[in-house]
């Protein structure tokens, strides 16, 4: 009997033992679940700084000597301050990249938005003609925290015209009709084109389609850069303000344009020191050879050239620009026309 009480007193024990253990189990659980179940406190994420380019709305295309004007504003997010700003150009064709601004600390108000200019001059330097560029701005803040922004600039090539043909003065043929020809670098090919004969001066409403194309046209004189005429001294190419001796060349012709004349200066000699094929595939030595002349040298300048050979280069210098006239060929007699190609840049 007494084996059968402490028996039973070991079991009524095991049981108890045994509810400790499981209520402790659940309580873990519960606890552990409880946990889980917990929403961790709010923070606030802080954004990126704000950059927006205000100006140029567009890709940027200038020439050697312009000055590249990237304006822009930029913003930390609230609750950040600015830390840097870092500016560069990276040239695609060489993977050059170069530092062209950089502002390490910038003592401003967290609320406030600045506005900047950058200013870079685009020396020849930097590149080729037709080389392309991109500006980046990195605009970072003390959390580390960076927005970038891009421009895009292309080198423009020199104005190119390609080949043309300008008639002598006694072809009629219908395709021929051009006499003289001036810089625009708004014209499809750079070149505008006049006739000679009557047209409707000094009125500024043409009569005619066609009395708009001629050099009598009011307003058109003033366009004119070069007139060709083949003579006593073969094909020769001459500024509007040569003086003509009477009833010479153009003499007529120009005594009823209107004045004042432009006035295109020659260089001599007439040969410069590029080939035809260096001046046709390569607007880099173009670009070189017209940066060489010295048109102050008043001592080799001339308002005319004459006697003009096949695939010889000119060079000259108007108002609006100046450049090389590569004489593809030359005309053969008063009846006949020459072809000519100009390529040139802004004074």
């Amino acid at each position: 009997m007494q084996l059968d009480k402490k028996t039973n007193k070991q079991k009524i024990m095991k049981q108890i033992f045994k509810s400790i253990a499981a209520f402790a189990l659940v309580a873990s659980l519960t606890a552990s679940c409880s946990k889980d179940d917990t929403t961790p406190p709010t923070s606030t994420e802080v954004g990126a700084p704000t950059v927006t380019i205000v100006a140029p709305t567009a890709d940027l295309n200038l020439r050697f000597n312009d000055v590249a004007t990237i304006k822009y504003t930029a913003a930390p997010a609230t609750g950040a301050k600015f830390k840097s700003i870092l500016i560069t150009r990276k040239n695609l064709s060489s993977e050059v990249t170069i530092k062209v601004y950089g502002d390490s600390v910038i003592s401003l108000a967290d609320s406030l938005t600045i506005t900047r200019t950058l200013k870079d001059s685009v020396l020849s330097g930097i590149g080729n003609v037709g080389d392309k560029f991109v500006y980046t701005i990195t605009v970072r803040d003390d959390k580390d925290k960076f927005t970038t922004k891009t421009v895009n600039l292309s080198i423009k090539d020199l104005y190119t015209s390609g080949q043309f043909t300008i008639g002598a003065q006694a072809n009629t043929g219908a395709t021929f009709q051009y006499k003289f020809f001036g810089l625009n670098e708004s014209a499809a090919n750079t070149i505008d084109f006049f006739k000679a004969g009557i047209a409707t001066p000094p009125t500024s409403t043409a009569s005619t389609a066609d009395s708009m194309t001629r050099a009598r046209f009011y307003g058109n004189s003033n366009k004119i850069d070069f007139s060709m005429f083949y003579g006593a001294n073969l094909t020769g190419l001459y500024s509007p303000d040569y003086a003509f001796g009477a009833g010479q060349g153009w003499a007529t012709e120009i005594g009823f344009w209107l004045t004042p004349l432009n006035s295109t200066i020659f260089k001599n000699p007439v040969s410069l020191n590029i080939s035809q094929s260096e001046f046709a595939a390569s607007n880099y030595n173009v670009e070189l050879a017209i940066d060489a002349i010295d048109f102050n040298d008043a001592a080799t300048n001339q308002k005319f050239v004459y006697n003009l050979q096949d695939q010889k280069v000119i060079a000259f210098k108007t108002a609006k620009g100046r450049g090389l006239i590569l004489v593809v060929k030359s005309a053969l007699n008063n009846t006949s026309f020459a072809t000519f190609e100009v390529k040139w840049k802004k004074n």
